[in-house]
């Protein structure tokens, strides 16, 4: 620029000379000048030039008009291909060579599911026009968003279903690696085993287990059951010349609640641990509260190495329907064996089973006897299935037929193993005239410390989330206030499902078979 300058600028001092004659196919500096000066006013745009159609004899001046007209008039959509296709500038040089050498029309383009033009073949170099020339890679970026079409939607959950199963995978790759890393950290790096080893379920049925318990549903459900929740936390609470200055081993803490109130009541550590994904929630709780003596663990109990060998307080919530359903209670057995410290105790201590004569005929008929009529069809067939699969139901004290008897009793410092097997002989009394239809099942949960708490599902209690089981007769029975109603109830452990219980009561001179899942 500074050249060009002085040379203007020597132009205007000096006077105006004549240029001698040249010959005409000459042309003197400055013509050059203007020439370079013309062409860098109007540049060339390679998008400029004619461009025929590739569906019909149409020509456009330029080929972002000829595109223009692809999609006003064929109804092809270069930014839809590329998206549906996934296609790149050589995609579509194939794509040019493809339509032009096999008379392809707009609708079959249009229409085709994959991409024809794949074939190295058709980049092979033919007669030149702009479509092979554009930077179909601006179609990214200029094209305006179009609704996907039913393929394309496809195409992307595909895409995205395989992406996320490569997230899972990863995700259980490094939880593996996580824990193999622990247990080179805390052990030897294989998993423990014991002499007595706990009862465990195939892995799918395990990890089924563990999965419910990452839904936050079950978790309300739980926390919104006040006596269930308060009496935990008073058991702790009113009882802190027990709790304070001691260790503590929260075994299944779910979102931490009780290893929280463990805390307030003045413990001086304490543990958690799940093998549920809603550890990591419970894990933001703790720092949320800034509960600061509280440590939370991801595993199972039994294959993982805790903190500290021994507590003195184990406490935990396992019971389930029927108190027994889901087997917890061998966790704690284990805890009990391996991380109890002498003299330790654990919370609850002991859990009673009982067992009441029932008679509600409208409960019957919705549960049972529905099955004869359903909008005029015969389903009785499965009526037996209903009878063997108990009813979780808060069912109304006012149709107790009989006193209930305690069918169990569990000490949680001494029970073993094999605490789903058991039977016990039974004699209910009547105390109201009605037709006994079902045995109802409850339990009773005692914290028998210094300042003794206790909770119970019974029919005549404030209900729980644990309600009460309902075994339906398939031969109700009708009874007097006097009678005694004697049978034998038996509980096993299930063979397929560790967790589940397989319940017979005899009665009546007839065995009922029963399966608690």
């Amino acid at each position: 620029m500074k050249d060009t300058e002085v040379k203007e600028n020597s132009k205007e001092e000096e006077p105006q000379k004549e240029a001698p004659e040249e010959p005409a196919n000459s042309s003197s500096d400055e013509d050059e000048y203007d020439d370079i000066d013309d062409d860098e006013d109007e540049p060339m745009d390679e998008g400029d030039e004619p461009t025929t159609c590739l569906f019909c004899t149409e020509t456009s001046p330029s080929i972002s008009t000829a595109i223009d007209h692809l999609d006003a008039r064929h109804k092809v959509n270069l930014s839809q291909l590329q998206r549906k296709f996934q296609m790149d500038q050589y995609s579509f040089i194939k794509l040019i060579n493809y339509i032009r050498a096999n008379k392809i029309t707009a609708e079959q383009l249009i229409s085709a599911e994959q991409a024809l033009w794949q074939d190295e073949k058709y980049l092979k170099p033919g007669e030149y026009e702009p479509w092979l020339c554009y930077d179909y890679e601006v179609l990214k970026t200029d094209a305006t968003p179009a609704q996907a079409t039913v393929p394309e939607l496809q195409q992307r959950i595909s895409e995205q279903s395989q992406l996320l199963q490569q997230a899972n995978e990863d995700m259980e790759r490094m939880r593996n690696d996580y824990k193999q890393l622990l247990q080179k950290v805390h052990g030897d790096g294989e998993p423990k085993s014991s002499s007595n080893p706990v009862p465990r379920n195939n892995a799918s049925l395990d990890n089924e287990y563990f999965k419910s318990y990452s839904h936050f549903g079950i978790h309300h459900e739980m926390l919104s059951d006040k006596v269930r929740t308060s009496t935990y936390r008073a058991s702790l609470l009113q009882n802190e010349a027990t709790v304070r200055g001691k260790t503590v081993l929260d075994v299944g803490c779910g979102t931490g609640i009780l290893s929280i109130f463990a805390s307030q009541a003045g413990a001086a550590r304490v543990v958690g641990i799940d093998n549920s994904e809603i550890i990591y929630t419970a894990m933001d709780i703790i720092r949320k509260n800034k509960v600061e003596n509280v440590q939370l663990i991801k595993g199972r109990l039994e294959d993982t190495d805790l903190p500290e060998a021994k507590y003195d307080i184990i406490i935990s919530e396992w019971m389930g329907y029927f108190l027994l359903y889901e087997s917890m209670l061998d966790s704690i057995i284990y805890a009990r064996e391996h991380h109890l410290n002498p003299n330790g105790i654990i919370l609850p201590s002991r859990c009673t089973l009982s067992l009441l004569g029932y008679g509600n005929d409208t409960l019957y008929a919705e549960q049972v006897e529905f099955w004869s009529d359903v909008y005029g069809v015969d389903m009785s067939c499965l009526q037996k299935r209903s009878i063997e699969e108990p009813l979780m139901e808060v069912v109304d004290a006012e149709f107790m037929l009989t006193d209930p008897e305690q069918i169990a009793n569990f000490d949680i410092m001494t029970v073993d193993l094999n605490y789903p097997n058991f039977s016990h002989q039974f004699s209910l009394k009547v105390t109201k005239a009605g037709r006994l239809s079902a045995f109802v099942g409850y339990f009773d949960t005692l914290f028998e410390l210094p300042s003794t708490v206790t909770f119970s599902t019974s029919p005549t209690a404030t209900p729980t989330h644990w309600k009460q089981t309902v075994f339906f007769i398939d031969q109700p029975q009708s009874v007097k206030v006097g009678d005694v109603i004697s049978g034998k109830i038996t509980s096993r452990r299930h063979k397929e499902d560790v967790r589940a219980l397989s319940v017979d009561i005899e009665v009546f001179s007839k065995k009922h078979k029963y399966m608690v899942v």
